[in-house]
């Protein structure tokens, strides 16, 4: 009796290993955002390329993209993960993400990216067709801008003086990689901020819920949020960062409809 219990959980922790390493990752949920408007701004994030999630992998994500032809990408930053030398298997899927959008695409920088030196990063982005915000803002449709803040654990985030470049009167979607300092944010009245970074917690289990979270992730870790009235929208993200697993935490894309 006890061998079979033994037996049995054995099957099921390892059928459990073999859906989070390789059924789960590839399961992209589409998740939308109604705020009363004709716009689809996609959110894509934490897209981590790395020794193993790889350009291949991001085959589901353009699918999706190409089905739902957005007007906008926000893009919510770590394109990569442990090292540069996965950067030139970058750029075919990430133009191919980038051209689906009828007006632009738009990102800002994660800490992996800083940490993997964003001058090495830049270009590959620049030839994907995508437009890097750095404490910058741009202007998407209509009354409608992005403002775009540097990275809070290795960049130098500027909330005031890069809300400050925003018209007066326009609508604006704020664009930060980590959620943790929306306090900062909400002030300034944006129509949404949307971040990643945390993977959604990337393992989830029942009642524990995340294992692990990142720095700057630990308070808003998945999905809605509403701080001090402005709403916060924290994307699950689409690769892995160690372990190469993903637990009741579907990739994602977030769709805006303002």
């Amino acid at each position: 009796m006890i061998g079979k219990i033994l037996g049995a959980g054995l099957l099921t922790g390892l059928g459990l290993a073999i859906y989070a390493r390789y059924i789960e990752p590839k399961r992209i949920e589409v998740t939308d955002i109604d705020l009363g408007g004709d716009l689809t701004v996609a959110l894509v994030t934490d897209i981590h390329i790395n020794p193993h999630f790889h350009a291949t992998d991001l085959a589901p994500t353009i699918r999706q993209l190409e089905r739902i032809q957005p007007d906008v990408i926000l893009f919510g930053g770590d394109f990569i993960s442990e090292s540069p030398r996965f950067l030139r298997e970058l750029e075919a899927p990430l133009r191919q993400m980038a051209a689906t959008a009828r007006i632009g695409s738009w990102g800002v920088w994660g800490n992996h990216d800083i940490a993997n030196i964003r001058a090495r990063v830049a270009p590959v982005l620049a030839n994907s067709g995508i437009t890097m915000l750095t404490n910058e803002v741009a202007h998407l449709a209509g009354d409608l801008w992005v403002v775009g803040i540097d990275d809070a654990l290795l960049g130098t985030p500027e909330i005031a003086a890069t809300f400050a470049q925003v018209p007066d009167g326009a609508r604006v979607i704020a664009l930060w990689h980590e959620p943790d300092w929306a306090e900062k944010v909400a002030p300034f009245n944006p129509q949404i901020m949307l971040s990643g970074h945390t993977h959604g917690g990337q393992m989830r289990l029942p009642i524990i819920g995340p294992l692990a979270t990142p720095l700057l992730g630990k308070r808003h870790v998945a999905g809605h949020y509403n701080i001090d009235g402005m709403p916060l929208y924290v994307s699950r993200g689409i690769g892995m960062y160690r372990p190469p697993l993903r637990l009741h935490s579907r990739p994602e894309i977030v769709l805006i409809h303002i």
